[in-house]
């Protein structure tokens, strides 16, 4: 049976640990954004003090846009794919020298979907949303 040390429980909490908060700055329309603090019910908080994000769809999707069919249970859960890329979700570390790199890029094609963050307290995130598309982000916060 494999072991797992502490720091990895407390870095990546199981999923059912977390409550996701919507980020009142949204929702983020076409282009690019840079998030280093979300607002929490009025509460600013920072990104590095969440474990990951859940990207949702916000608003009218236009029918021109190209799905292809997957699975789906009827309510919350459908994962039909979009043709085109919905966002880009990018989370950024600081270097000691002060030089900002990504160290986890996702394309996103369907939503809503969650991303925990492969390493954890990034300094931001970088959202790009295509054109007609606008996204809301729930950080997740551990209850």
């Amino acid at each position: 049976m494999p072991s797992v040390g502490v720091i990895d429980i407390i870095e990546h909490l199981p999923i059912g640990t977390l409550t996701p908060r919507l980020d009142g700055n949204g929702p983020f329309g076409p282009g690019n954004h840079i998030i280093s603090t979300w607002n929490d019910s009025g509460t600013t908080r920072n990104v590095d003090d969440t474990f990951g994000v859940i990207v949702q769809i916000n608003g009218a999707i236009a029918p021109k846009l190209g799905r292809i069919p997957g699975f789906s249970d009827g309510g919350a859960v459908d994962l039909e794919i979009y043709e085109d890329r919905i966002t880009q979700l990018a989370t950024l570390h600081q270097m000691f020298g002060g030089a900002w790199i990504p160290t986890q890029v996702e394309d996103v094609t369907f939503a809503p979907q969650l991303f925990r963050w492969v390493e954890s307290l990034p300094g931001r995130v970088g959202l790009y949303v295509s054109p007609t598309w606008h996204v809301d982000l729930f950080f997740l916060r551990a209850l």
